[in-house]
């Protein structure tokens, strides 16, 4: 998942702590798609050297935030409507894949953060702010993951995430959306509850792909 806090990343090196800071400005929309990342102009405010920046922005691009084009540098990845319904299609099945892996997998334990996680969903689309439900979203997602107790499906989960984080954050803060998002969660919850694989799939992959049809109006209006 995100490093949301990479102020909090001890044991980490320069150039892994660039990285996060880039990748939260990315996803938290201080950075757009399309925006050139100046190496100079990043170490300058990043307080450091170009080696660790160039080495971060390198890993970014690995991930797929980051396009670095010869002689053109580096910039904010800029996908087509294409390359957004196409990744949300196969996140849509990851995640399904998961959801149905954690009915059959999950031990009581994790059904129960599951469970938690989903509970703190609720309060916070009823009483938080928009940065708070998406955090806690994520959360919700995530704690899926670990129930499928699958930790390449979990490693291809993180990576995708990487990359839809932006858009999907975006989605989050339209008017509405965390409370239909709500309704769709309250349909997984309980099918996970019960164990009812199929039924958590299907409702996983309906949830992802009303976020690709969010994403594709999101993506015009960014002008992708």
């Amino acid at each position: 998942m995100l490093r949301t806090d990479p102020e909090s990343m001890a044991g980490t090196t320069l150039a892994e702590r660039i990285e996060a800071r880039i990748e939260a400005d990315i996803v938290e929309g201080r950075l757009l798609p399309g925006d050139r990342l100046d190496e100079e102009e990043l170490a300058e405010r990043l307080s450091a050297s170009r080696t660790p920046v160039r080495e971060a922005l390198r890993k970014l691009a690995s991930s797929g935030l980051v396009t670095i084009r010869p002689r053109a540098g580096a910039s904010v990845a800029r996908p087509t409507i294409t390359d957004l319904v196409e990744l949300f299609e196969v996140v849509a099945e990851l995640e399904a894949f998961a959801a149905r892996l954690s009915c059959a997998r999950a031990s009581e334990d994790q059904l129960a953060e599951i469970a938690r996680m989903h509970a703190l969903c609720e309060h916070e689309a009823a009483n938080g702010t928009a940065e708070s439900y998406f955090e806690v979203n994520r959360r919700f997602h995530g704690a899926i993951w670990d129930g499928s107790n699958n930790s390449a499906l979990v490693d291809q989960l993180r990576l995708a995430d990487r990359r839809l984080s932006p858009y999907r954050r975006h989605i989050t803060f339209h008017p509405g959306r965390c409370k239909d998002s709500q309704s769709e969660h309250r349909k997984i919850a309980t099918a996970l509850a019960t164990r009812s694989a199929e039924a958590a799939a299907t409702e996983m992959r309906d949830h992802v792909m009303i976020l690709s049809e969010d994403a594709v109006q999101l993506a015009r209006n960014l002008r992708l």
